[in-house]
């Protein structure tokens, strides 16, 4: 595990890969001070915490600019490898790759929690309870589930299980969108498939008839009864073009099934079921 240190950081090749590995450093003569960590069983609770805290000094430092910090542009081609041990697999046991299983994955698992699945209002209380609560302590990873669910007072272990346990890969995608014009009422259906097992919530952008748009945020709860799920849109303008994750919010594998446009000229087509 790590300890109290004097730490050299080599220049590096410039300013701000100095900083980088400068602020990382600093995380591990802190973080781990006050919650010890077992690194040599639980790497990601070392690292992955540091990765996490990282991600936004980099942004607060260097706002716009890339950030390899749990970033889902590593993780992704990893994941793709075939190569991929699960995050809670101990450090001497890994075979694949060290850096995107204790840092990078367990760094954007994180940050999708803080920011996308449970917002920073509810996340950063539990958190910080996280730190007051094991403070001089020891936890394992269990602890740290536990205590972030009572915080926002939600299960989550869909999350934990899919993201921590597993490596299974996230691919969400629209299979096709179907209108329904019945006594002058219009409703659209939007046919949505999580391909593989891992749950995730969906950010999608619907396109209506005439050009205007909707955001809308639908929660992990939509993936409970199965893989599919069919959102209705209520008229009067139908749906022509639907889009998960355009702001690439998720490290979503496979982008080319993410999208659906009615055909050019067209209509989007009349009842049926996705494909």
């Amino acid at each position: 595990m790590e300890y109290p240190m004097i730490v050299f950081c080599h220049n590096r090749t410039d300013g701000p890969a100095l900083f980088s590995v400068t602020d990382h450093e600093i995380g591990h003569t802190w973080y781990p001070m006050v919650v010890g960590n077992n690194e040599r069983r639980y790497a990601w609770m070392d690292e992955g915490f540091n990765t996490f805290m990282n991600y936004y000094n980099w942004e607060k430092k260097y706002p716009g600019t890339y950030n390899r910090r749990g970033n889902p542009n590593i993780y992704i081609p990893f994941a793709l490898s075939g190569r991929e041990d699960p995050i809670m697999t101990p450090a001497d046991q890994i075979r694949g790759n060290l850096s995107v299983t204790a840092y990078t994955k367990p760094g954007l698992g994180l940050i999708l929690l803080r920011d996308r699945i449970i917002g920073r209002e509810r996340f950063d209380p539990a958190f910080r309870e996280y730190i007051r609560r094991w403070a001089y302590k020891h936890p394992t990873p269990a602890d740290f589930f536990r205590t972030i669910e009572d915080g926002v007072g939600e299960d989550l272990s869909w999350f934990w299980r899919s993201w921590f346990y597993t490596t299974g890969r996230l691919d969400q995608a629209v299979d096709s969108v179907r209108s329904i014009d019945s006594a002058g009422v219009t409703l659209s259906r939007v046919y949505l498939r999580s391909v593989t097992p891992m749950p995730m919530p969906v950010e999608l952008d619907l396109r209506m008839e005439g050009g205007t748009s909707r955001h809308l945020s639908l929660p992990v709860e939509i993936w409970y009864a199965g893989s599919q799920y069919t959102l209705e849109v209520p008229g009067p303008k139908r749906v022509v073009g639907a889009a998960i994750d355009t702001r690439n919010f998720y490290p979503d594998v496979r982008r080319e099934n993410n999208a659906w446009m009615a055909p050019a000229g067209g209509q989007s087509g009349q009842s049926g079921s996705g494909s």
